[in-house]
């Protein structure tokens, strides 16, 4: 059976190692966890066929044995993309060198900053126990945990593909965007903060949000105009008065609006 050993109750980039071991190595997707004394870090653990060491036993995975710059992480990486292991979609490669790298300066103690830390994915899947059942509960939460950031990621790097082809136009607010994609969302625009108002039109499922991010605007013009003009779709404005949306995940039975990406620019300007 393929083991992969990293040491009891495992920093994240302990965690990240086996994650990007499962998931991109072949011989290692089944692979089973094993966890150790971190006393077996004096010593020098040799790697098989059968059996890898992560950020533990002075082996190739294992940063203690002098790579200052690296953790066990982003020495799993380097490995994957020389035997040409790694994905080849732009857009998840460049979301797998943010999470490794992410992971690298906080494990090297490199960010810099660190907000949230009791929020923080570090401080959350570190276990209370020091057992091997809290540990492989914590590589397991871990695990799902960063599936889920790469998915996440990913969807950041293809929106910010999309975004080139944004249409820039003026409304009341301000100066706005309007953009068609499957991958930007509010959390995209609001790192953009450089418009008052975004126009998200999702070419897929049909969705419309109108967005801003100024504490000061109040979008209810927007879907009093739009609800003139599509009365018959679901329109929804947000408790905030920072959203106007037609559809959503949350709503998945909710009528699409019939309005044309123009006519909903031209909502926007004469609200």
């Amino acid at each position: 059976m393929k083991t992969l050993i990293t040491h009891i109750n495992p920093h994240l980039d302990d965690i990240a190692a086996i994650w990007l071991f499962k998931k991109f190595h072949p011989d290692f997707d089944s692979a089973e966890m094993d966890f150790v004394s971190q006393s077996v870090g004096t010593l020098t653990a040799e790697d098989d066929e059968n059996k890898v060491y992560l950020g533990v036993g002075r082996g190739k995975f294992d940063e203690h044995k002098g790579d200052l710059d690296d953790c066990a992480a982003s020495l799993v990486w380097k490995f994957l993309k020389e035997q040409k292991l790694v994905q080849s979609d732009d857009a998840i490669a460049g979301a797998l060198e943010e999470i490794v790298e992410w992971v690298r300066l906080g494990d090297t103690g490199r960010l810099p900053k660190q907000e949230y830390d009791d929020f923080s994915i570090p401080a959350f899947i570190r276990p209370s126990g020091n057992s091997k059942e809290d540990s492989l509960k914590a590589a397991e939460l871990g695990i799902e945990i960063l599936d889920r950031v790469l998915k996440v990621l990913t969807r950041k790097h293809r929106a910010q593909k999309d975004w080139g082809n944004r249409k820039e136009f003026e409304s009341k607010f301000g100066k706005a965007y309007a953009i068609s994609s499957e991958f930007v969302d509010r959390a995209f625009c609001k790192s953009k903060s450089d418009a008052n108002l975004y126009l998200m039109v999702d070419p897929k499922s049909k969705h419309v949000q109108y967005f801003t991010p100024s504490f000061e605007i109040d979008l209810e013009p927007i879907y009093k105009k739009v609800k003139e003009l599509d009365p018959e779709a679901s329109w929804f404005l947000h408790q905030s008065h920072h959203m106007v949306i037609c559809g959503s995940g949350s709503a998945p039975d909710s009528k699409p609006t019939k309005l044309t990406m123009s006519e909903l620019v031209k909502a926007a300007q004469d609200a």
